[in-house]
């Protein structure tokens, strides 16, 4: 039986040690992968699902389509290192609330944990708007493995 362990990846260092302790939770397991999700919210304005056609929804897709070139070099590297260390990866890129996207991508996997840093946007990002640890913590049923950031 294959295990997943769901990582919530941005490329700050703080992901880079959670990313650490994902491949040792995978290790652990036996047989698993890791599957590294970067979670991306479309800025307020440019959400449009009423008509595909609209200016706001092109708008949308030119800047999804920037921020994919943009983080793709960054979540290549991330599913190398996972890979070298003999663990299978995949990666996704989603257009969702981080806590939102990773209980539900952790709930269709069957994972049995998701891995993220204690703080990924730098620290005040959770006083400015949600900090996606704790909300995971609130919201989850799967055991969420927060990972401080050691310096």
């Amino acid at each position: 039986m294959s295990h997943s362990v769901v990582l919530g990846y941005d490329g700050s260092q703080c992901s880079a040690a959670a990313l650490d302790e994902a491949v040792a939770l995978a290790h652990g397991l036996g047989h698993s992968e890791v599957v590294i999700v970067y979670c991306h919210e479309p800025p307020p304005g440019l959400s449009c699902e009423l008509d595909p056609g609209c200016a706001a929804a092109k708008e949308l897709r030119d800047y999804e389509r920037g921020v994919e070139e943009d983080v793709q070099p960054m979540l290549h590297a991330a599913a190398e290192r996972v890979r070298g260390a003999g663990v299978q990866s995949e990666v996704l890129l989603v257009w969702d609330d981080p806590a939102r996207a990773l209980i539900r991508i952790a709930d269709e996997r069957g994972s049995r944990v998701i891995v993220v840093g204690s703080h990924g946007e730098g620290p005040l990002a959770g006083a400015l708007h949600h900090c996606t640890p704790y909300e995971l913590l609130h919201r989850s049923s799967i055991p969420v493995l927060v990972v401080p950031h050691r310096h």
